[in-house]
């Protein structure tokens, strides 16, 4: 026990104008009693139970319920469920219990659908890592990040968030490419987010898309620098189509003939290639060691690059796997 705590203990048991504390014998009793109360009941209390829950779920009323029973308190009841999902983050160690976040801010926010913050929160906290970067519950962020969308079609945050659960979890680019290029019509937002929304529609495979958002940035620009980018942009998606031709045509070549073909002339006089494609950006084409069709004219792809891929890319140069013009940086 703490002397602070001892000494209103000592002031609140004796009385005004009283003995000194250890001349009143009946007066050190209670404390002691009171002490040993105290002691007994800490050692004897349960930690707080987990909530009761179903193989899919905690068990939870029904919004519909809780409208109608608890309509005049009902920002009590969105507290009570807000906090539930802090404490349900507290004590979660494995990838239920923090699915279950997702359960709990999904109540806070029926009942509150204005409660901005938590559809964001909630959504970064129930997604789980199982190991070697496999995440499970991202559906279930996803999900309240949209629903919170479109409560605020015009929030950076959640919309950034969704954009990035598409792109990291679900590989999928083409929707995180979109919601990128929605995110950057508002104003003050970076000027990255169209450059890397058309790097993800060529890694979709959206060339189409990807050009025409290229040309439009092209064409709107407001200075030298960002139209000589967008011009940039334009020949890479076109190059970066005629690459995926090649990787089309080189699984093809590998499907039939059991090896990888050396050069994509063979390409050609084999007749998986109609005619000897050509880079836009002027450099050659050829097939590395991996069998991925690449040019000289840049390192990159247009396609998202982790460390893992960079360090790739590194052995395949010191390997003599790539030749380039000139080396450029990483994107």
């Amino acid at each position: 026990m703490s002397g602070g705590v001892a000494t209103v203990l000592w002031a609140a048991f004796l009385p005004e104008g009283g003995p000194l504390p250890f001349r009143n014998f009946k007066v050190l009793m209670r404390i002691v009693a009171l002490c040993f109360a105290v002691c007994s009941i800490a050692l004897m209390a349960e930690k707080p139970a987990k909530p009761l829950r179903t193989k899919d779920g905690p068990i939870l009323p029904r919004r519909e319920l809780l409208e109608i029973v608890g309509a005049a308190q009902k920002p009590l009841l969105t507290d009570f469920y807000w906090l539930q999902a802090i404490q349900q983050v507290g004590r979660a160690n494995t990838d239920t219990e923090y699915r279950d976040v997702y359960f709990y801010s999904d109540m806070a926010t029926d009942l509150d659908s204005k409660f901005r913050y938590v559809y964001e929160w909630g959504a970064i906290n129930t997604p789980f890592n199982v190991g070697r970067e496999q995440w499970v519950n991202t559906d279930l962020s996803s999900r309240l990040l949209t629903k919170g969308i479109d409560e605020f079609p015009d929030d950076r945050r959640l919309l950034f968030q969704l954009a990035y659960n598409k792109m990291t979890y679900d590989r999928d680019w083409t929707a995180a490419a979109d919601l990128l290029m929605r995110l950057s019509k508002l104003p003050n937002t970076p000027r990255y987010l169209p450059q890397l929304a058309t790097r993800l529609y060529a890694q979709a495979g959206n060339f189409d898309t990807g050009l025409q958002m290229a040309e439009m940035l092209h064409d709107s620009a407001e200075d030298e620098e960002s139209r000589a980018f967008y011009e940039h942009r334009i020949k890479e998606l076109l190059r970066e189509r005629v690459l995926t031709q090649i990787d089309d045509a080189v699984g093809a070549y590998l499907r039939e003939h059991g090896e990888r073909p050396k050069t994509v002339p063979a390409l050609v006089d084999a007749g998986y290639l109609k005619s000897m494609p050509v880079d836009p950006l002027e450099g050659q084409l050829f097939i590395d060691r991996r069998g991925r069709a690449r040019s000289t004219s840049g390192l990159y792809r247009l396609e998202m690059y982790d460390q893992a891929k960079k360090n790739v890319l590194k052995e395949d140069l010191a390997a003599g796997g790539i030749q380039l013009d000139a080396l450029e940086e990483a994107p």
